[in-house]
């Protein structure tokens, strides 16, 4: 057991309410989590005895006298017991609204286009053909050059439509940007949302030597035959062959996020995709991760029967992450973590989404959305709203992710905060919002971070083992 050798004052503790208990996939060690403190004990189940019998002890009203010192401070500086009377729900909404409002700089979604080359058959956005011009590159720099303070971090997603589709306005608004920043002594971060079917050499070099480029993101959503009858160009023709050849091509000079889309069509498929990623031997800068399809909105009707449940789902997450790490990739999945700054874009006090037109959305979701469904406009002043926009925007500012009541008696609060501000508003406020899938999989979440740490653990010992992990 890890030593704990703090001074406790005198006081009287209760049992957290956001513990979670759970033995690890061997058979000698339990996993000790809080959702709220976020702190991950690994426990020899010879030390977890005394652990249980602390618990026990104060669940049944028991004094701390009867528990060991060492126990005591190990639970207490842990935030696995509490002092009796301290509100942990009420602190958790306290903690996030003081988070949002304490954040600085911008926080920026950037749709060059809302049009696309593909006609992805469960995708939410309409595609009308609205491009960037220079008027709104002049019209991002004037919002950047008046909203962000100096000394502040600056971060971008390139998303769309395709972004790519318009990669000479990408590069405008980029230098724009980026002279923005240095002249204001800033950080600038940057990410692109991508088919993938364009990032050609030219691209792929541009990004990677950006300073401030992290990763792209891109969509493979099983082996080329699944795939290609979901993500087809515009025109109906395949599309994963061209994918798979760019990604090849970034070679590491990139992080890649491959993101797998799961619905009963392709989830028992995406095992191949995995071996195909190991075949190619791409770990070492491709990881795969798992969305979920839903039917978000009326652009995607009639998906319904395809869409895996969220039980379903989570269960899936979990499946797929233990083959991947069994087929030597380490799995997206780590360690959860509470949350203490806002969710997104939609509830960022510095967040937005700015689409062509100068048109400004809270939500990547609301992008290609018509003028009047807008929340603002940048123009040659900056971002204006009209007493419409400034009631959408006030929207969000008044968000509240713990309005749901069923979020109340629910262990993964403090990690998930309510899930996605977008689909939690469109439920009743006495429903469960947007569930996480670790609402249904955070057990085998633990086990899965715990596994990982031990096989990363095992390499260091043999640094000569083979491994594709990112």
């Amino acid at each position: 057991m890890p030593d704990a050798s703090s001074q406790l004052e005198v006081g009287t503790y209760s049992v957290s309410q956001f513990n979670v208990f759970v033995p690890s996939m061997g058979e000698d060690t339990a996993l000790c989590f809080n959702t709220f403190s976020g702190a991950f004990l690994p426990v020899a189940l010879v030390d977890f005895e005394a652990i249980g019998q602390a618990i026990a002890c104060l669940e049944d009203g028991g004094d701390v006298t009867a528990i060991a010192p060492a126990v005591l401070a190990l639970l207490v500086e842990n935030g696995f017991l509490v002092p009796t009377g301290f509100d942990e729900r009420a602190a958790l909404k306290q903690r996030y609204f003081d988070g949002r409002r304490d954040e600085a700089g911008l926080n920026l979604t950037i749709a060059p286009t809302v049009s696309c080359n593909f006609a992805c058959s469960y995708c939410f956005e309409e595609h009308p053909k609205r491009h960037m011009n220079e008027a709104d590159v002049e019209a991002i720099a004037t919002h950047v050059e008046t909203a962000l303070r100096p000394g502040e971090p600056l971060g971008v997603i390139w998303f769309g439509g395709e972004p790519l589709a318009q990669f000479k306005t990408l590069k405008a608004i980029d230098a724009r940007l980026d002279a923005l920043c240095q002249a204001k002594g800033s950080s600038y971060s940057q990410s692109i949302i991508t088919n993938g079917s364009l990032l050609s050499e030219d691209k792929i070099a541009y990004f990677a030597n950006r300073p401030g480029f992290t990763s792209a993101q891109i969509t493979l959503d099983g082996p080329a035959e699944i795939h290609d009858q979901r993500r087809t160009t515009s025109a109906g023709g395949g599309t994963f062959a061209k994918i798979l050849d760019n990604i090849k091509a970034v070679d590491g000079r990139f992080f890649v996020s491959l993101r797998v889309n799961l619905d009963r069509r392709n989830v028992l498929r995406t095992t191949e995709l995995i071996d195909l990623i190991v075949e190619q031997e791409l770990g070492h800068f491709v990881s795969p991760y798992f969305g979920h399809v839903t039917d978000y909105n009326d652009s995607v009707e009639g998906l319904s029967d395809h869409c895996l449940s969220r039980a379903e789902f989570a269960e899936a997450e979990i499946k797929l992450g233990f083959y991947m790490i069994q087929r030597g990739l380490k799995p997206a999945l780590g360690l959860p973590q509470p949350s203490a700054h806002s969710l997104c874009v939609a509830d960022s006090p510095g967040g937005a989404v700015l689409s062509p037109g100068g048109l400004v959305f809270s939500c990547w979701n609301e992008t290609a959305f018509p003028e009047q469904a807008a929340s603002g406009s940048l123009g040659p002043d900056g971002l204006v709203r009209t007493e419409a926009q400034a009631k959408k925007a006030e929207r969000w500012k008044q968000y509240d992710p713990f309005s749901h009541a069923d979020c109340q008696s629910c262990k993964v609060q403090p990690l998930c905060q309510g899930g996605c501000p977008w689909e939690a508003e469109k439920a009743p406020k006495d429903g469960p919002g947007h569930c996480s899938p670790l609402r249904n999989n955070l057990p085998d979440r633990l086990r899965l971070h715990h596994l990982c740490a031990s096989i990363d653990a095992t390499a260091d010992l043999a640094p000569d083992r083979p491994r594709q992990v990112v």
